[in-house]
């Protein structure tokens, strides 16, 4: 029996116990990973999981539960149990309905490459030592800490009581390596350096492993600075983790409806910078997070979330569209068949600037350039303070000199609408978020 088989299979039995409403959710997870520590492979394996998640509705009330075994007596046991726990919750007064079936669109393109999904433990170890040998071969001095390169073939189905029924295969690759450069004694910063793709073919081993090095190397001999409040680059990476978060935590329809969004009122507004535009498409070509329908079999969308600063759109799953009596955008997700559904963004765009990295350096008169950042960021709040790593002085357009782990600080919300400028280079970042060089401006 393949997934819709089994996962139809769960909707009749749910019916015959009585459910008002069934939804049935199963995945088959196939991932084929290397793992290095201390500049050794350590181990390659292959790591297989399969199971079924089982919601019923009974009288306004949830009854959850889920089977790590795709068998006809596991399935039907997690029947049972999803609609025993429905007869003892409270009922839930918003609640109104699982997803009615409506057209999905194609599967967007790219999203499976049959290469990553027959990869076999030796092909994933040479695309590590592709990373490998780019970093050591880069410079004498740059040693590799640890790192490791997954390869991931996911399959799902979707089915419920309505006659949603929807079954797709993914892949993604990724991969990541922290290197330290050394010298006289003396050890970098350390630089985490990685790429995530949906194909093997768009997936760059030697990058990983050039500008892991290039950037352990360019932490060597840090210098401290005195504290001063001015601009800051932030690279992709610490810009999806210091800006990003805040703005994905605040567009989250279960946040809005909760109090826990500062942007609850703010539809049609200007929150941001007018240099400030989001979309989320969870129908992106090769996207690392696209599929043609979400978690719970509601069709994927393009979603303006923010168009020159002015916010647009919150991401809303079934629950809270059906709350606000609104169409779901797609954005139900799981971390698995064991979890209900919440919400996330799908492949969250930040337009991209004209600029280059360089360029946006050479306009910066004081500055730093941020290319790792470790602290802690609130999302609801937005405040964030932490460690600049893998950090560099900026004075009259030129990078000076690394920096010595240097405190920066601030609020995400009033940063993102002190942008000076947007950069050209965009990547996806492990956040489902593909974004720029941010040049901001006003930090401490």
């Amino acid at each position: 029996m393949n997934l819709t088989d089994l996962t139809n299979l769960a909707i009749k039995y749910c019916e015959k116990l009585g459910a008002d409403e069934a939804e049935a959710f199963a995945e088959n997870l196939k991932t084929t990973e290397v793992v290095l520590e201390r500049a050794e492979i350590q181990n390659e394996r292959v790591k297989t999981q399969s199971g079924i998640g089982i919601r019923i509705i009974k009288d306004k009330k949830l009854g959850f539960a889920f089977a790590s075994k795709l068998a006809k007596d596991s399935i039907e046991e997690a029947c049972r149990n999803a609609q025993s726990l429905a007869n003892v919750s409270i009922p839930n007064p918003d609640w109104v309905s699982l997803p009615t079936p409506a057209k999905l669109p194609k599967s967007p393109a790219g999203i499976f490459d049959e290469e990553i999904a027959s990869i076999t433990g030796d092909e994933v170890l040479n695309v590590s030592m592709l990373a490998y040998d780019a970093a050591k071969g880069y410079d004498k001095r740059v040693d590799i800490d640890d790192g490791k390169f997954s390869a991931i073939a996911t399959e799902v189905a979707i089915s419920n009581s309505h006659g949603v029924e929807a079954e797709e295969k993914t892949t993604l690759l990724e991969g990541y390596l922290v290197c330290v450069a050394k010298e006289h004694g003396e050890t970098s910063s350390m630089s985490i350096e990685y790429d995530i793709a949906s194909s093997l073919k768009d997936f760059s081993s030697e990058t990983i492993g050039r500008l892991g090095a290039e950037r352990a190397l360019a932490s060597l001999k840090p210098k401290p600075i005195q504290s001063f409040s001015g601009k800051v680059i932030l690279d992709s990476d610490p810009a999806s983790a210091v800006l990003v978060q805040p703005i994905i935590s605040s567009v989250n329809a279960d946040n809005v409806q909760r109090g826990r969004s500062l942007w609850a009122e703010k539809l049609d507004k200007e929150v941001a910078s007018q240099k400030l535009t989001i979309t989320d498409d969870g129908l992106l070509p090769k996207g690392i997070g696209s599929s043609s329908f979400d978690s719970e079999g509601a069709p994927s969308q393009k979603t303006p979330v923010m168009m020159c600063g002015k916010l647009k759109n919150f991401l809303h799953n079934s629950f809270t569209a059906n709350k606000e009596k609104k169409k779901s955008t797609g954005n139900a997700y799981r971390d698995g068949y064991y979890v209900l559904p919440s919400i996330s963004v799908s492949n969250l765009i930040i337009e991209a600037g004209n600029k280059r990295l360089e360029e946006m350096v050479s306009e910066v008169d004081k500055g730093i350039i941020v290319r790792r950042f470790s602290g802690n960021v609130r999302p609801e709040s937005g405040e964030f303070s932490g460690i600049a790593k893998q950090a560099s002085y900026i004075e009259k357009g030129e990078i000076k000199y690394p920096l010595k782990e240097t405190m920066i600080s601030g609020n995400a919300f009033e940063a993102i609408k002190s942008i000076i400028e947007m950069g050209s280079e965009i990547r996806p970042t492990l956040i489902k978020a593909y974004v720029p060089p941010i040049l901001i401006d006003k930090v401490n």
